[in-house]
């Protein structure tokens, strides 16, 4: 008897869009969270980079909430911070890669520099699990941080693209290795 209790799992919910397009030179307002443990409301953490308006680059602000038990929830919040000289340059199409699998890639436009790629790692058969959205920040910048996609989580480094020609980056996640995976615009 008394062994058992209820715990109720930390919910996080953003305020506003979780991806966020911003001018260098622009603003940008951390619109916050609402965090609960079951109905109550409880603390956030905020944590992760700070947001400069004045530099390009992804930014990602991170919010973490505690139940009384001791179980976490976190959450992210992503900013891209444009540079003019990439603004409106739009890398939509198809591009295949180079090696590997040769799987094909569709990089899509969602709105202004902010892009998703259905095919991160140019697997045979591109999908909802393989799928990462990412920025084109400044000149041949691209900026995919880390996010989760299907229980996984994603990233790439060293992220380049050569317009109108391929693009470039390294994927950090266990099943992909550490090679440098180029895909040529087709």
């Amino acid at each position: 008897a008394d062994v058992s209790r209820i715990t109720y799992y930390p919910t996080i919910t953003l305020k506003g869009a979780q991806w966020n397009t911003v001018d260098q030179g622009g603003s940008f307002k951390d619109e916050g969270v609402i965090a609960k443990e079951g109905d109550s409301e409880i603390q956030v953490k905020v944590g992760g980079d700070v947001v400069d308006t004045q530099k390009p680059g992804v930014y990602t602000i991170t919010y973490t909430a505690l139940n009384k038990d001791g179980y976490s929830a976190t959450e992210y919040r992503y900013v891209g911070v444009i540079a003019p000289n990439v603004k409106g340059i739009d890398m939509s199409g198809k591009y295949k890669r180079n090696a590997g699998a040769q799987g094909v890639s569709t990089v899509t436009k969602i709105s202004d520099n902010f892009r998703k790629s259905d095919n991160v790692g140019g697997v045979a058969s591109p999908g909802p699990a393989t799928t990462v959205y990412f920025y084109h920040y400044d000149g041949d910048k691209l900026g995919v941080p880390e996010q989760l996609v299907a229980g996984a989580t994603f990233s790439c480094i060293n992220s380049t693209v050569q317009l109108n020609t391929s693009y470039k980056w390294v994927v950090i996640n266990s099943g992909y290795g550490t090679a440098l995976r180029t895909f040529v615009k087709q």
